[in-house]
């Protein structure tokens, strides 16, 4: 048993006045013999015993009540532990608060805000702060690179960090705070060491790993020991875990399904919505931003519970340039779950340089690539230049300049350094249109396609001036993104109902194995095939662009599938650079590969403007890629982020997507069991104090004060000496009477 205040325990020495008092009380007298009195020996003998035993017990009484009163002011408790016996009634403490803020306390519960609950929580148990102790505010959540936690002194500066705890667009990892508690702790001298989780206690947030490998979070074999075994752990789990009133869905991804991205045209989007209830959800509403301008809306009619559904929404064409996309449910129970963002990038024209032997055979293509987009459109979304063959040795020093390339193999075969200049070019992540030409030789063309990786050439087909036999297109794989758009309708099963076919007279059969076959002609032969080479891509065309084996350029086929080549091979650079965004999450650094035409160099610093409205500096560097990557240590704020050369700029130089991560939704709780496991193996000692606090507490503080001391006893002491002063009064009173009844008999 351990005395709050041991002094009062010398109190105890006035428990011997009563035994002092009694003794003084008996004096003795001389015995004198009365005839009269001869007639009460007989009384003495009866009722003398009683009264002795009346006495004592009184005496036992009053000692024990003064006893009691004395041990209520010590404030006995069973357990407990302080500097010395006789050192201060109060040992100083230091607290750590591990405030869980991640997103998925933002829901609520018939308590209210679930941080709220918590906060509510930390600032009563922060009341029992005095002089001499010091307590830290950790929200988990906020944990970052680099963040520093400090101890506070003053009851206040610590109710107003409490307060000043706000929801962020990260989830919570419980290591990390409790690293973070461990290393504030690590400095303290305080008797008392106490670190306190208030937490919904998400089983996601229990997850970890070390030195980017993953690690049982509840193996004490594989987990360092954060805490020494005089330090208590707290935890108050708020909310009801995956139990939450009224439907909610989720927003987990969002992306573009359209590759190919020009002016004037949709784009279509794709997105995965998830019910993370039992409740079934019905028309629930998605809708879709341009630059946070609404410009489609799209009801889904049902979703079971806990099930998932895909969801494809059109978004119209417009304008181009970068522009921020974000897809948003309907508000529902948790609100943090409801919005998804990605970017794209639309150009307003693309640079294609065209590489032939001939000038002339660039001819058609030319017409086709210097039409308009639209009507109303005057920009030509490409840009041509007419090249050489021999000049694809500069093509690695030019590829900032060309989007994407033409090119007409034969008859000449290419130069060795040409051909190494448009496979760096190709694996660096750039596209190419390539047509085999007349008169090439087989053998020497299939070095040069073996080379890129591309198919070989079986053999050729027709003969020059036949037209009485030819082929035709048979068959295109309009599932390919290469055909997305290009038809206002797609064909179905497969037919080219509306599709004019060329008349192909002669050709080069290319070999199957190699690559996607896009178009089949009729002999079954690949007319168009695409193979990835590194990080780029090819479309390799089986005729000349030309009328020199097929009337081609004469269909109304020619115009859009050369175009669709140009635009596609085009966005290659645009998908991995631009226009597709890595998946970036507010947990984690950002590395963002920079558009070449941004011009910016490592060493010089862009604005970065955050989806709240505030902005900073982040610094360019040079990536793996020895390419300009743009280092930002960390998003605090899910939504899209604007790059600007400074503050001045009207126009972005590029744009990023930061969201949160999508298993935040997850909400099943761990259950205590898990909770002590993974706790117990971070805490020294064979029986770590790890307790358990209750949220509807409502003297949490008392609690916390019972468990830091042990159970105190005074009120029972207090309680006990008022029943024993009752008794000593009733007995002292029967005492009296039974003199008076004495007395009397005596007398008569």
């Amino acid at each position: 048993m351990t005395f709050l205040n041991p002094f009062f325990l010398f109190g105890l020495a006035a428990a011997s006045l009563p035994v002092l008092f009694h003794l003084f009380a008996r004096r003795r007298s001389r015995r004198v013999e009365f005839s009269s009195l001869r007639f009460l020996q007989k009384l003495e003998k009866t009722s003398m015993r009683a009264v002795k035993l009346r006495q004592i017990l009184l005496l036992i009484i009053r000692t024990l009540l003064i006893a009691c009163l004395v041990l209520a002011f010590a404030r006995p408790a069973l357990k407990g532990y302080l500097g010395s016996f006789f050192g201060s009634s109060h040992a100083n403490t230091s607290m750590v608060f591990l405030i869980d803020n991640s997103a998925s306390m933002s829901r609520s519960d018939e308590s209210g805000e679930l941080l709220k609950q918590s906060k509510d929580g930390a600032a009563s148990i922060a009341s029992l702060l005095t002089d001499g102790d010091d307590a830290t505010v950790i929200p988990i959540a906020s944990i970052g690179r680099g963040a520093t936690f400090s101890p506070m002194h003053k009851k206040g500066e610590v109710l107003a960090a409490i307060n000043d705890v706000r929801i962020v667009d990260r989830p919570a990892t419980l290591a990390d705070g409790l690293r973070m508690a461990s290393s504030v702790l690590a400095s303290s001298q305080n008797v008392n060491k106490e670190v306190y989780i208030l937490s919904d206690n998400q089983a996601r947030n229990l997850s970890e790993s070390e030195e980017g490998r993953a690690v049982n979070a509840t193996d004490s074999n594989h987990v360092s020991k954060l805490f020494d075994p005089a330090t208590k752990v707290f935890t108050m789990a708020v909310g009801h875990g995956e139990k939450l009133t009224g439907r909610n869905l989720a927003l987990d991804s969002l992306r573009p399904v359209t590759t190919i991205f020009e002016p004037g045209r949709p784009v279509q989007f794709e997105a995965w919505v998830r019910n993370t209830t039992n409740e079934s959800a019905q028309n629930a509403i998605i809708s879709l931003f341009y630059n946070d301008e609404r410009v489609a809306q799209k009801t889904i009619p049902a979703i079971a519970g806990m099930e998932s559904q895909h969801i494809v929404i059109d978004g119209p064409a417009r304008g181009s340039g970068v522009i921020g996309i974000h897809a948003q449910l309907e508000q529902d129970a948790l609100p943090f779950d409801n919005d998804r963002y990605t970017v794209i990038t639309i150009p307003l024209s693309r640079r294609i340089g065209i590489f032939m032997e001939n000038p002339a055979d660039a001819t058609f293509l030319t017409l086709a690539l210097e039409q308009t987009l639209t009507q109303t459109q005057g920009a030509l979304p490409f840009i041509i230049e007419i090249k050489p063959a021999d000049e694809l040795r500069s093509l690695p020093a030019l590829a900032s300049h060309y989007d994407a390339v033409v090119l007409g193999l034969g008859p000449h075969t290419l130069d060795p350094s040409d051909l190494s200049g448009l496979k760096e070019y190709l694996s660096g992540g750039h596209g190419a249109s390539i047509f085999l030409m007349p008169g090439l030789d087989i053998t020497a063309t299939n070095r040069e396609l073996g080379s890129l990786g591309l198919p070989w050439i079986a053999q050729k087909q027709g003969a020059p001036n036949e037209t009485t036999h030819y082929l035709s297109f048979a068959q295109l794989e309009f599932s390919h993104p290469f055909f997305s758009g290009m038809f206002e309708q797609t064909p179905s099963n497969g037919s080219l109902r509306g599709i004019q076919s060329p008349k192909i007279f002669e050709s080069y059969d290319l070999a199957s194995g190699v690559g996607i076959p896009l178009i089949k002609l009729s002999n079954g032969s690949p007319f168009l095939v695409e193979t990835k080479i590194g990080k780029g891509d090819a479309l390799l065309f089986a005729v000349p662009p030309t009328m020199a084996y097929s009337d081609l350029p004469r269909k109304s086929i020619f115009l859009p599938l050369i175009r669709r080549a140009a635009a596609y091979t085009s966005s290659v650079r645009t998908t991995s650079d631009e226009s597709l965004n890595a998946h970036y999450v507010t947990t984690e650094p950002l590395d963002i590969p920079l558009p070449e035409s941004v011009g910016e160099q490592p060493g010089s610093t862009v604005l970065v403007k955050a989806p709240d409205g505030s902005s900073s500096r982040a610094q360019i560097v040079a990536g793996a890629d020895d390419k300009p990557h743009l280092h930002v240590d960390e998003a605090k704020v899910a939504g899209n982020y604007w790059v600007y050369k400074d503050a001045e700029a009207q126009e972005p130089l590029t744009a990023f997507a930061v969201n949160i991560q999508s298993d935040e939704s997850d909400l099943r709780a761990a259950s205590s069991a898990e909770m002590k496991k993974y706790l117990s193996a971070r805490m020294s000692g064979p029986k770590p104090s790890i307790i358990s606090l209750a949220n509807n507490d409502r003297e949490l503080a008392k609690t916390v004060e019972q468990s830091r001391y042990g159970v105190e006893l005074w009120q029972s002491f207090l309680w006990a000496a008022l029943v024993l002063a009752i008794l000593e009064l009733i007995i002292a009173r029967e005492g009296v009477q039974a003199g008076n009844l004495a007395t009397s008999a005596a007398a008569s």
